[in-house]
């Protein structure tokens, strides 16, 4: 399918990246257990600063399409009060032919039919090293951050392995422990409605997918099926499990 777009000169759809499994797929996934706070460097040393991230492993033995080649080892992505963070590491070295990544990332609340917010990670990769990248929604593709801008809250890095860190108010999403928590208390003889503030349901999950591109077409991606999913929830019900 990706050839028919590519033969029409159009750019394929993100989905594709999806291959449609021949075997059942046993990758190891763990939920994220505690907030993160890594520094986003690309340079894979810093083991401990990733501890409590959720993390999927791909399992290379595991049916997929024809011709398939097995470049993405494992992602880890977690998030903290202000920030979510992603982190992919290839199965060997960073790729020696020009490639591109993309991360699709998803913003759900409780009851909604569709996403809250979707955003767009997209790096591209020149003789190993970074080349540019842009953060966009995925809607509207409005640019919200780039390589060629200059913004504290966003970045991203390719050295050993590829990391990027985003603002989640860019996903309409802020941790809190409960509504309670959420709704402050009234002033004296004012009245809250607190029917119409539950009705406004809070970011409750943020889903994330990682893909690798060469030639404007889909090669590899993680998670093989489905997405990566974050709890967006205050760091004590993450450690407590409330």
């Amino acid at each position: 399918m990706s050839n028919v777009y590519q033969a029409l000169d159009a750019t394929p759809p993100d989905y594709l990246a999806q291959p449609i499994t021949g075997a059942e797929a046993r990758p190891a996934f763990v939920p994220q257990t505690a907030y993160i706070h890594p520094r986003v460097t690309g340079d894979m040393v810093r083991y401990f600063e990733w501890m409590g991230a959720a993390a999927y492993t791909a399992d290379h033995r595991a049916g997929a399409m024809h011709g398939k080649q097995f470049l993405l080892d494992s992602v880890y992505a977690g998030i903290d009060t202000t920030h979510l963070y992603g982190r992919l590491d290839f199965k060997e070295k960073v790729p020696e032919a020009d490639f591109e990544l993309v991360v699709n990332v998803e913003s759900w609340a409780v009851g909604e039919p569709r996403p809250r917010r979707t955003l767009r990670v997209d790096a591209s990769s020149h003789e190993r090293r970074l080349k540019d990248w842009k953060i966009e929604n995925g809607v509207e593709r409005r640019e919200l951050a780039s390589s060629a801008t200059v913004d504290e809250g966003a970045k991203v890095a390719l050295l050993r392995n590829f990391e990027f860190k985003l603002p989640l108010a860019w996903l309409l999403a802020t941790p809190s422990a409960s509504l309670a928590e959420r709704t402050p208390d009234p002033k004296p003889g004012q009245m809250i409605d607190r029917k119409a503030t539950a009705s406004v349901a809070p970011t409750s999950k943020i889903r994330l997918r990682f893909s690798l591109w060469q030639n404007r077409l889909p090669v590899d991606s993680l998670p093989l099926e489905g997405w990566i999913e974050l709890q967006v929830v205050s760091e004590g019900e993450l450690l407590f499990g409330a």
